[in-house]
């Protein structure tokens, strides 16, 4: 059966707890393992907007496609069309439109608000129901001024927000003043910056005689339209001698945690003919450059003329275009990883000097993302982000933390199990757990708030310690347990660091000598080389998340309600399984292998219908059938031959079944149908769709005795439509005769 990797049954999507993915996609590049195969049925085939190749970001349900009948040049005027694709219905959704202030925004018959200002950009936004038959908004344009243009379209859920609800689409181009000279998509990395508040003289010079100092702030808005500081940020000043004369660097340095600088040179004449600032997204350990890694973004000031050597040449509060605004942000994040790196010079105690750098690729209507790079030379790694992607400082600390462990172990990476994409509440690999439950430690630990958030805004909670209730579908609230979870493995990551570890200094130096491929080989083997605590104390904070090593016992089990809860942590919560039907009919069993424990035994399959999948959990035992799934046109079909018994009273087929769906209303789409063969002669016994979804296994009977006498074929029969999916989850058959 071929389902989508990684997606998640819509029909658990409800209000904040709707199921959402991991990663936004936490990956580092490279072959998936063998987790795809126990991957391969995780939920409803969400195709509208996908990723690249290597990506971590989540399959969405939801699409927006920008484009403009032209392109305008200076007081020119364009049609921007908004195509929004919907795989569900969005009962709610809100639709924002967010424009550079280069462009005049024209909403008339367009249902958009009047647009607000959100730092430099414009937002107007409309809420509307959202169907599969999707939605198409038009408004007008008018180019104000020359320069680069990334025209934004978002959708999201009011009621629900999850990446899978979501869709973020842009139009680039660059605008030129002359008509036709204007073009599609954007090449400079290199701009003139904007003076966001003027200079003012200082009563008491920085410069002294024989010196100019450049002096002034640099802010960036964050996607609240909130000015921040530019920290750590290069400075150099520039300027010429003379009108004739070369171009040339006289001083660098770097803003202050509160965005000011003072840079000051030693002038070659008494007074310089120009003077300006120039800004790089660079420091001498993190940098951001276009998606190529050629060039790094960089913010100019206008020239001061004539500057005397012993002033001060101040150039106010500077900030970036709007459409470059994000690379700052991303670069102003890793500043918080920095922060909590440790003491030396370097990212790791592995270098003194000539550091290694994180370096992060993006640029404006970027759809390269979102990962980490480490399929190429060691030197050569890097960040990948998509267009939005630095909107949540949690995507930006994620793949900086696969930086730092790239460079914690020296270019050595565990042998990848990822499934591609991998969510964050579902089981993975023990490598991948561990390798993504760090990335993840990271931005819940350095943003303090022990979450996850996506670029939509939407988040999930790192810190939960219920355990998986298998009544219910997995989701962001109800993740599945243990160390093949890196949810589990984020939260006990964390809770270590702010409660055993002072910090994640020693894990930071325990990585540096010693290369874990699992969790519980940093746990149980590594910790101890470096006098970690691995007490009782600390094996029950880790207990609480879920995941068992307080002796040899196994990692991912759950404790019987009779376990003996720690006496230093409050016991997990555990759920009381869903009341099931007692099977009414206890006499001869005639299938074989009803409870599919032995795989297909005595059935015949088509479309590999059996298994012990995680996803869902089986009504007894670990394997069942899985009819469905797969979001288009399909047959899948599990049957048996038995003999019915002239002599028999009766016959009475039960079976246990529970059906999912992605689809809504009461229309039928998708089926499963229980049918009897006899001879030429086929007979639909029962018939379900996805309009009987249920929570929970539920008890099913049909009476046979009609067949008194015969061998027939007993087969479950599912078909499904071509859009969304319905799982049919059926177990414990048996036919029974009295």
């Amino acid at each position: 059966m071929h389902r989508k990797l990684g997606t998640i049954p819509l029909s658990v999507s409800v209000a904040v707890s709707a199921a959402v993915v991991a990663g936004t996609v936490f990956a580092v590049s490279g072959s998936a393992g063998a987790a795809d195969t126990a991957a391969a049925k995780q939920g409803p085939a969400c195709s509208l907007s996908t990723a690249g190749e290597h990506s971590e970001k989540p399959a969405s349900c939801v699409s927006a496609d920008v484009s403009l009948d032209r392109l305008p040049a200076v007081g020119e005027s364009a049609t921007v069309t908004v195509k929004v694709g919907s795989q569900v219905d969005v009962a709610k959704a809100r639709l924002a439109v967010t424009l550079p202030d280069t462009l005049k925004l024209d909403p008339r018959s367009s249902g958009l608000s009047t647009a607000r200002t959100v730092g430099l950009d414009q937002v107007a936004d409309q809420q509307f129901t959202l169907s599969p038959n999707g939605r198409t908004v038009t408004f007008g344009v008018t180019a104000v001024a020359a320069g680069p243009v990334n025209i934004q379209a978002d959708v999201t859920s009011v009621d629900s927000p999850a990446p899978e609800r979501s869709a973020h689409g842009s139009a680039t181009l660059t605008v030129a003043d002359a008509k036709g000279g204007s073009k599609q998509g954007i090449a400079a990395a290199t701009t003139v910056g904007r003076t966001l508040v003027a200079p003012s003289a200082s009563l008491v010079p920085a410069a002294v005689p024989g010196q100019i100092c450049a002096t002034g702030t640099f802010n960036y808005s964050n996607p609240a339209g909130t000015w921040q500081p530019g920290r750590t940020i290069k400075v150099q000043v520039a300027g010429k001698t003379t009108s004739s004369a070369a171009s040339a660097y006289y001083a660098t340095g770097y803003t202050s945690s509160t965005g000011t600088y003072s840079v000051c040179f030693t002038t070659p004449v008494t007074t310089m003919y120009q003077v300006w600032v120039e800004f790089q997204a660079d420091s001498n350990l993190w940098r951001v450059t276009n998606n190529a890694g050629t060039t790094t973004y960089s913010v100019t000031t206008a020239a001061k003329t004539n500057v005397a050597s012993g002033s001060d040449a101040a150039f106010g509060t500077t900030t970036p275009t709007s459409t470059y605004m994000r690379a700052w942000h991303a670069f102003d994040t890793v500043n918080k990883l920095w922060a909590i790196h440790g003491t030396s010079a370097c990212w790791t105690t592995r270098e003194s000097s000539n550091c290694r750098k994180i370096t992060i690729h993006w640029q404006p209507g970027s759809t390269d993302g979102t990962y980490f790079q480490n399929g190429v030379a060691v030197a050569n790694r890097y960040i990948a982000l998509m267009d939005a992607d630095p909107d949540s400082a949690h995507t930006v600390l994620h793949e900086s933390g696969h930086a730092l462990m790239d460079m914690l172990y020296g270019g050595w990476w565990a042998t990848s199990d990822c499934p591609s994409p991998h969510y964050l509440h579902l089981r993975t690999g023990t490598n991948c757990a561990w390798t993504e439950g760090f990335a993840n430690a990271i931005a819940g630990y350095v943003m303090g708030d022990g979450r996850y958030y996506w670029s939509d805004g939407s988040w999930l909670d790192l810190m939960q310690t219920n355990w998986f209730n298998s009544s219910q579908a997995a989701g962001r609230t109800n993740p599945n347990d243990g160390d093949t979870v890196e949810l589990r493995v984020a939260g006990a990551l964390i809770d270590l660091w702010r409660n055993v570890d002072s910090g994640p200094g020693g894990t930071f130096d325990l990585m540096v000598g010693n290369t874990s491929s699992s969790f519980r080989e940093y746990v149980v083997t590594d910790r101890p080389t470096k006098g970690l605590s691995t007490s009782t104390a600390t094996m029950n904070l880790i207990y609480t998340h879920t995941i068992d090593y307080r002796s040899s016992g196994t990692t991912t089990t759950r404790p019987p309600t009779t376990t003996t809860p720690p006496t230093t942590t409050t016991p997990p919560t555990t759920t009381t399984p869903p009341t099931t039907t007692t099977n009414p009919n206890p006499g001869t069993n005639l299938v074989t292998n009803g409870g599919f424990e032995s795989g297909t035994t005595g059935w015949t399959v088509t479309g590999g219908s059996v298994g012990n999948w995680t996803y869902y959990a089986a009504q007894a035992g670990s394997y069942y059938a899985w009819l469905g799934g797969n979001g288009q046109v399909n047959t899948d079909t599990v049957s048996q031959n038995i003999t019915i018994p002239a002599t028999a009273g009766s016959a009475t087929l039960t079976f246990y079944l529970r059906i999912a769906t992605a689809e809504s209303g009461s229309t039928a789409y998708d089926y499963l149908r229980v049918q009897a063969i006899s001879g030429s002669t086929t007979t639909n016994l029962k018939t379900y769709s996805n309009a009987n979804a249920n929570s929970g296994y539920a008890l099913q009977t049909v009476d046979l005795s009609a067949y008194k006498g015969k061998t027939i074929t007993l087969r479950f029969y599912g078909t499904e439509d071509s859009n969304l999916q319905t799982d049919f989850l059926v177990d414990t058959v048996s036919v029974t005769t009295s």
